[in-house]
C-alpha cells in the first residue's frame, strides 16, 4: 500500500517560507492581503509593488512590510534570497511575551528595510530555511519549531531595527535638510509622508515634529505648498495650459488639480492667471507712464 505525504499542518499554512532560487529570467510572486512578509535577498535585485508604493530591495538588504494590502514581488534574473509569509493569527502565535512584546509589535507595524552584515543574513536565512523545511516535511514537533523561529526573527528584526536607530547619526536639521531637497526634486510624483519618511530612514512620527519645528508646517501641508508654488508658477509664466500644467505636476485627473488648487489658494487656476495677467499688464502700463 502507497505511503502518503504527510499533509501541510495548520501552523504551516499561517507561517509560510520559501527558498527563491535564481532563475533566467524575471520571477514574480504574489503578495497575499492581510498577511506579513519578509525577503531577505542574499544577491541579486528585487522589485515590491505594494499599496500603490514601489520599492527596490538590493543584494544583502532585507525588508519586512506588516499586514497590508496584495502586491507583487518581483525577483530579477539570477537573485537568490529567502521569502515569508506570516498571517495576522501566525504573527499573534509567535509574537513574543514579556516586556519585549510592546517594543516588537511597535517596530513591526511599519515598513523596514535596511542592510545586513553578512552574519546576521545567515542567522536569518538559515531559520527561514528551516521554516521552509519543516512546513514542507512537516513532522513531531513541527509546529513548535515554526512558531518558535518565527518568534526569534520577530526579535531580531526589532534589535536590527533598534541599533540601527540608535546608531543613526542623522540630526534632525539633517532630517529637514534632505527632506527639503527630496520634495524640491520629487514632489511633481506625489509624494506622500510615508513615502519621505521611508526614504529618509525615519519614522513618521520624527519627520512631523522635525518639520513642524523647522517650517511650522506638517511635512504634508509642505508638500502642497512646494506644488502649489510651481503650479502658480506655471500659471503665471508659461503658455500651457491648465490641463497641461496638471500633468505636468503628476496630476492624473485635471479636475483633481483644480480642487487641489481651489481648495489651497482660494480661487481657481484660470481665475488665478487671468487676474495675475492683469495685474502685470497694470504694472507695465504704469512703467510707461513714467516720464
Amino acid at each position: 500500500m502507497p505511503t502518503s505525504l504527510p499533509l501541510p499542518s495548520l501552523r504551516s499554512q499561517m507561517i509560510e517560507a520559501r527558498i527563491l532560487a535564481p532563475a533566467l529570467r524575471i520571477s514574480e510572486f504574489r503578495l497575499e492581503a492581510n498577511a506579513a512578509h519578509l525577503l531577505i535577498l542574499s544577491s541579486g535585485e528585487a522589485e515590491i509593488i505594494r499599496d500603490e508604493a514601489q520599492m527596490t530591495v538590493q543584494a544583502s538588504e532585507m525588508i519586512w512590510l506588516p499586514s497590508g494590502g496584495a502586491g507583487r514581488l518581483r525577483l530579477n534574473a539570477g537573485s537568490r534570497g529567502t521569502w515569508l509569509k506570516a498571517t495576522e493569527i501566525g504573527l499573534a502565535h509567535a509574537m513574543p511575551t514579556g516586556t519585549s512584546a510592546m517594543a516588537v509589535r511597535e517596530t513591526l507595524q511599519r515598513v523596514l528595510k535596511q542592510s545586513l552584515s553578512d552574519k546576521d543574513r545567515r542567522e536569518l536565512t538559515n531559520y527561514l530555511e528551516t521554516i521552509s523545511t519543516e512546513g514542507f516535511q512537516p513532522a513531531t514537533g513541527s509546529d513548535s519549531i515554526i512558531t518558535s523561529l518565527l518568534s526569534v526573527i520577530l526579535i531580531r528584526l526589532c534589535q536590527q531595527a533598534i541599533v540601527n536607530l540608535t546608531s543613526a547619526t542623522t540630526s534632525t536639521s539633517s532630517i529637514v535638510e534632505r527632506f527639503v531637497l527630496l520634495v524640491a526634486q520629487h514632489k511633481r510624483d506625489q509624494l506622500t509622508v510615508e513615502t519621505c519618511a521611508e526614504k529618509l530612514g525615519t519614522s513618521r512620527e520624527r519627520l512631523g515634529a522635525a518639520i513642524r519645528k523647522a517650517t511650522g508646517l506638517s511635512p504634508q501641508h509642505y508638500i502642497h505648498r512646494e506644488l502649489l508654488s510651481e503650479a502658480k508658477d506655471l500659471l503665471v509664466n508659461s503658455s500651457l495650459q491648465v490641463t497641461e500644467i496638471a500633468f505636468r505636476l503628476g496630476f492624473q485627473d485635471p479636475g483633481y488639480f483644480n480642487r487641489f488648487f481651489t481648495r489651497n489658494e482660494g480661487t481657481s487656476p484660470g481665475r488665478f492667471r487671468r487676474n495675475a495677467r492683469r495685474a502685470q499688464d497694470k504694472a507695465v502700463q504704469s512703467y510707461a507712464a513714467w516720464p
